[in-house]
């Protein structure tokens, strides 16, 4: 009785031996390529920033970390603003991300419900929206990646030529 159960044993495994390997071999040759895409699409692509003309510059707006923002337009007495960040070598957190936050709140832990993401902390400038340079408020600098507020402006208005 266990010699035929054996045999039917090591032909089944003699036949998976040589069908599995066909079988992967036969499923990496006939799947798809992946999907690539060599630009976006218009409408998620926007208007790149062309900001040229630097508004004021200024380094101490944020008292607790060594950050340097450039306010910039398009030209110098018209166009679309946006703000540019710069920072130390040192100065290295995780998925940092630019909010606004209208108003002067207190903010402790969290961001407050009115925050207006800006976008990464970067070099590269940020468009500005136009809802945020009629209000007084700050800058918060948030860490995504430790869910925590990293630093946050002096109170400002951003369409003042001097903050």
């Amino acid at each position: 009785m266990i010699r035929p159960l054996r045999q039917r044993h090591r032909r089944q495994v003699i036949v998976l031996g040589i069908f599995l390997p066909v079988a992967l071999a036969v499923g990496i040759a006939a799947r798809k390529p992946v999907p690539t895409l060599s630009e976006l699409p218009a409408a998620l692509a926007g208007a790149p920033p062309t900001a040229a003309v630097a508004v004021w510059n200024r380094g101490d707006l944020f008292s607790n970390a060594p950050v340097e923002v450039q306010w910039l337009r398009e030209t110098r007495d018209s166009g679309r603003f946006t703000i540019s960040f710069s920072a130390a070598k040192g100065f290295v957190k995780p998925d940092l991300m630019v909010y606004w936050v209208a108003g002067d709140p207190a903010i402790t832990d969290a961001l407050p419900g009115g925050a207006r993401l800006l976008g990464a902390f970067s070099p590269d400038a940020l468009p500005v929206p136009s809802e945020t340079m009629t209000n007084r408020g700050v800058l918060v600098l948030y860490s995504l990646a430790d869910s925590e507020i990293v630093a946050r402006s002096k109170p400002l208005r951003l369409s003042d030529s001097t903050p």
